[in-house]
């Protein structure tokens, strides 16, 4: 009876980690994370933890690769070999957290995360979540080809090279970059 029920228990371990596999590290809050992402879908999310855990995925038979290499005060996040079709990641981090990102191609959702954040995709879109826009010092975004929708920052453009630089009075600093896309830069509050 015991090794039904431990298989029966292995087999319900094996079923979840197959349709949404997770990857766990700790880390520390305040410290700086720098994500390598391959093409997907991505919501980057605070959490009062002190893990960062990458959750993700996928309709396909993929063999999708998750890595979080931490040191003291940074880690590293890289994710590899993602399908080439509805790729999907959920990525917690401590809620005080500085963000360092690149994305191939897809979309990246930023929520609620307390840092510096320097973020940039070769095409795709970028929304970040801002509460408090006075948070921010130098902040600076840019397309090559798209749109900036900054409501946080009173600023909207369109088109070709398309770009804006502000500086506030907050410690943080915020820097987007897409060479095809949008960018949306909105106010939470």
């Amino acid at each position: 009876m015991k090794i039904v029920l431990a298989l029966l228990m292995l087999t319900a371990t094996l079923s979840a980690q197959s349709s949404e596999p997770a990857v766990q590290q700790k880390f520390i809050s305040g410290g700086r994370i720098r994500m390598h992402l391959e093409a997907g879908g991505y919501t980057i999310r605070p959490t009062d933890s002190t893990n960062i855990v990458v959750t993700y995925h996928t309709n396909s038979d993929s063999h999708v690769k998750v890595e979080i290499k931490p040191e003291p005060s940074t880690a590293d996040v890289d994710i590899r070999d993602t399908p080439h079709n509805n790729f999907k990641a959920v990525i917690e981090v401590p809620r005080r957290s500085n963000l360092w990102v690149r994305l191939s191609a897809g979309q990246i959702t930023v929520e609620g995360v307390e840092g510096d954040k320097d973020l940039e995709i070769r095409a795709g879109q970028l929304e970040v979540e801002v509460a408090h826009p006075e948070d921010y010092g130098h902040r600076d975004a840019s397309v090559l080809t798209g749109a900036i929708e900054a409501s946080a920052f009173n600023v909207s453009k369109g088109g070709l090279f398309r770009s804006f630089e502000q500086n506030g009075p907050g410690k943080f600093r915020l820097h987007a970059h897409i060479m095809s896309g949008e960018i949306d830069l909105r106010r939470t509050n």
